[in-house]
């Protein structure tokens, strides 16, 4: 029965992304809500934007694949992710997920990016080049708030779903929309090969004034599994290697390793093939435990190949 689910699940998320015939163009630009591609888990960004087959993720796993937080031995969790990103404007997400008893696991988050304050000028005389009068400044910023639901079919299958209500401002004008995640999780049991995928970001398009964008669709697929020791173990190695497909960019490819260390040391590394301004991902965690608790915390840094590169600051808590 889960082998039948799973494969429609694949098949619901394939058509949903089949392109109909077409002339082949630039799709580069074609989607708004763009701050929705940009990672928000700190440790998903230091192994390359890998980790939707990863089974201890807690309340990360709302930015990653909504299956995985139905997985753990934890009730609660809470984590919180920092980026200062290009241009002196700032990245954050914060997430919340509890584990319910017969019923599954319910989580909540935001996202938010901050593009700061903007000069804003009128130019008065347009044949005059370079007049114009200072008018103060303006703020722009967007916004993702999600409401995510997840539950274990059996020991095996996980599946989960998020509903995102999103908007975008920028001075006086405004715009909004409701989108959604799916995504599944499948423990072969062979030795620890996990399978997964998930659809981010789908739903209608979106009106911005006058003109319509579409969202930043983005399907996954993967795989991980542990290449040297196990998770029961206080130290192991995991590969991770995902496709990805945007709706406003060609296919890519991202191969993740993450290996821990007396479950205290946490060491990341990524590398994404498909990408001009993108390459290699580092990642380093701290792991303190103490009678049920857990505190994390969560270093990344995403190479780029002409802008200054970012790091992400993350700190996740269970109990």
């Amino acid at each position: 029965m889960v082998k039948q689910i799973s494969n429609w699940f694949i098949l619901v998320l394939g058509v949903s992304i089949i392109p109909l015939p077409a002339a082949e163009f630039n799709r580069v630009g074609t989607t708004g809500f763009v701050f929705l591609e940009i990672p928000a888990s700190t440790r998903y960004a230091g192994m390359g934007e890998t980790g939707i087959t990863l089974t201890d993720v807690y309340s990360d796993g709302l930015f990653i694949n909504p299956a995985l937080i139905t997985l753990g031995d934890k009730k609660y969790a809470v984590s919180m992710n920092h980026a200062r990103w290009f241009v002196e404007t700032t990245h954050q997400s914060a997430g919340f997920t509890v584990q319910i008893p017969t019923i599954g696991t319910l989580g909540i988050q935001i996202i938010y990016f901050d593009f700061g304050d903007i000069e804003k000028t009128r130019n008065p005389n347009p044949a005059e080049y370079g007049s114009y009068i200072d008018l103060g400044s303006y703020s722009a910023d967007a916004l993702a708030l999600g409401i995510s639901f997840a539950r274990n079919l059996t020991d095996q299958f996980a599946f989960g779903f998020t509903t995102k209500y999103v908007s975008e401002a920028i001075d006086i004008y405004k715009t909004d929309n409701l989108i959604w995640d799916l995504g599944f999780l499948y423990q072969t049991g062979f030795h620890t090969l996990r399978i997964g995928a998930t659809l981010q970001n789908f739903g209608l398009d979106a009106k911005y004034i006058t003109d319509k964008f579409k969202m930043p669709q983005l399907l996954k697929i993967g795989l991980s599994a542990e290449i040297w020791g196990s998770r029961e173990q206080s130290s192991y190695v995991t590969f991770l290697l995902e496709a990805a497909h945007p709706n406003d960019i060609d296919e890519h490819i991202q191969i993740g390793m993450e290996g821990v260390l007396s479950r205290i040391i946490v060491l990341r590394a990524g590398y994404k093939l498909g990408y001009d301004e993108e390459n290699f991902t580092f990642g380093l965690g701290i792991r303190f435990m103490n009678r049920g608790f857990a505190a994390k915390f969560d270093l990344a840094y995403i190479q780029h190949q002409h802008l200054e590169g970012v790091i992400r600051y993350g700190l996740s808590m269970e109990f």
